[in-house]
């Protein structure tokens, strides 16, 4: 059974899922474990029934990498704010989505200490409410930045997660 969401309204909701980085080959050489478990919490405000705001706070994993050593490890969050379009199937209770963000990336180490990047965001997932006020999604987020350790580098993190969200 599914119902119609409402056309607008506040909403606060959670993800976990998978997150894989991509170094662009700044570890080349070294063992480097590119993915980890990822998870976050959001909140927004649905404007219309086609276009939505959120800010998000995302803990995007973290990676190891070592040369023989003992392993280190990078901690990976972000802060982002985004604009989302929405294609809701008539009366189904389901919909297609898609994001656009800007925020911000913080890598944490041990070895080299922390780095902030300002990241583009985007993404798309698709959501069924079982219930008018609660959406459960399955969504693709990707954060991408340049990197400028040891040479300028096009890195980013991409997660695939499960949200869930109550729709006020």
């Amino acid at each position: 059974m599914a119902a119609e969401p409402p056309a607008r309204g506040f909403y606060l909701g959670g993800s976990v899922g998978v997150a894989t980085f991509d170094d662009d080959g700044m570890f080349a050489g070294l063992q480097f474990d590119d993915t980890d478990t990822s998870y976050g919490v959001y909140g927004g405000y649905k404007i219309l029934k086609y276009l939505a705001v959120e800010a998000r706070f995302s803990n995007q994993g973290s990676y190891g990498f070592g040369g023989g050593g003992p392993p280190e490890n990078i901690d990976a969050t972000a802060y982002s704010a985004h604009v989302v379009g929405i294609v809701p199937f008539g009366t189904s209770g389901w919909e297609l989505f898609g994001q656009l963000g800007i925020g911000n990336v913080k890598l944490d180490s041990r070895c080299c200490g922390s780095d902030d990047s300002s990241a583009g965001s985007a993404g798309m997932g698709v959501r069924f409410y079982p219930t008018p006020h609660l959406g459960i999604a399955i969504q693709t987020d990707a954060y991408a930045w340049e990197e400028s350790a040891n040479g300028t580098r096009d890195v980013g993190i991409a997660a695939t997660q499960l949200t869930v969200h109550y729709l006020f």
